[in-house]
């Protein structure tokens, strides 16, 4: 567990490693802690948390719940394409005296290390929390780029040869982009109920903050959705090359089939072996057959290369 102290009026912050420097804050320190599950699970000093705590193996849940004088909320973030962080889950418990915030990792703790040498500026503990959401989103943009770039060289590929991989890639983008929608959405929805606890006048700074997170959100998630139709239309189109790659086994199969048809009509003509049959008593017969075969194989291959069926 970590205990950190974030000034209002400064918007600093920094770890607490003596706890009698609790006793002796002024009243524009709040107190931030950072703990882990187990340790949120046996805490007794924060109440109503049987929400949060069965929601936390819920994988695609992320939300919050306003009360009369609290905030708690829950966030499954998925694993990202940079690989800046895996998949992590989040919990967090915001009252008038502080803010308790879970993780079962330790990025919080690497972002907290940067906001003390970075101070965020005067907000309160819900601007706080503003800065921690955003700080989860900043490089999306760019993830969201890098997932683009490899479902084009996809969409390339597709044009010179089939992958033999190609729909496990395809299930496992688009589990990928089903769950960045789903908290994107998510994200939204917290956004919204974080903005709607505040007063516009009042807090008009903070307001305006959580609405461009919210449209950042927006955004992400329009961009994810465009990804969604671009896999599709991968899909479609690798559909459409293995049609086209049957199309031309078949126009090959037919092109041999026709081409030996005459051929077998004739063996079957002269294999009956009847008396007198036309050329059975002639001594150049066999020979005249053969070169009646080869004329026609080389006037249907000049007809099917016009054709272009060769």
């Amino acid at each position: 567990m970590h205990t950190y102290l974030f000034n209002l009026e400064k918007g600093g912050l920094h770890e607490v490693l003596d706890p009698r420097e609790l006793d002796n804050t002024d009243e524009n320190a709040r107190a931030i802690t950072l703990m882990c599950f187990e340790e949120f699970k046996a805490d007794k000093t924060i109440p109503y948390k049987s929400g949060l705590l069965r929601n936390w193996d819920r994988r695609t849940i992320s939300k919050v719940e306003r009360y009369n004088t609290y905030v708690q909320g829950i966030l499954h973030i998925p694993a990202k394409d940079s690989g800046r962080f895996p998949a992590v889950k989040l919990a967090f418990h915001l009252d008038g005296t502080g803010l308790s915030m879970v993780e079962d990792g330790k990025m919080l703790e690497k972002f907290f290390h940067q906001m003390e040498k970075t101070p965020v500026g005067a907000c309160s503990l819900t601007g706080f929390l503003l800065t921690v959401l955003n700080m989860l989103v900043e490089d999306d943009e760019v993830d969201l780029e890098k997932l683009e770039d490899k479902l084009a060289r996809i969409e390339e590929n597709l044009l010179h040869k089939l992958p033999d991989n190609f729909y496990p890639s395809v299930i496992q983008y688009r589990k990928e982009l089903a769950a960045l929608r789903s908290f994107y959405e998510q994200l939204i929805n917290i956004g919204e109920q974080m903005q709607a606890g505040l007063d516009q006048q009042d807090d008009e700074r903070e307001y305006n903050g959580w609405r461009v997170f919210i449209a950042r959100c927006d955004r992400l998630h329009d961009h994810v959705e465009m990804l969604k139709e671009y896999l599709l239309q991968i899909r479609e189109l690798y559909q459409s090359q293995i049609d086209v790659q049957q199309n031309r086994v078949m126009t090959f199969l037919t092109v041999v089939t026709t081409i030996f048809m005459p051929l077998t009509l004739i063996t079957g003509w002269f294999g009956m072996n009847f008396p007198n049959m036309f050329l059975m008593q002639k001594p150049y017969g066999y020979l005249i057959v053969i070169g009646v075969s080869i004329a026609l194989v080389a006037a249907e291959f000049y007809y099917f290369r016009k054709k272009k069926m060769l």
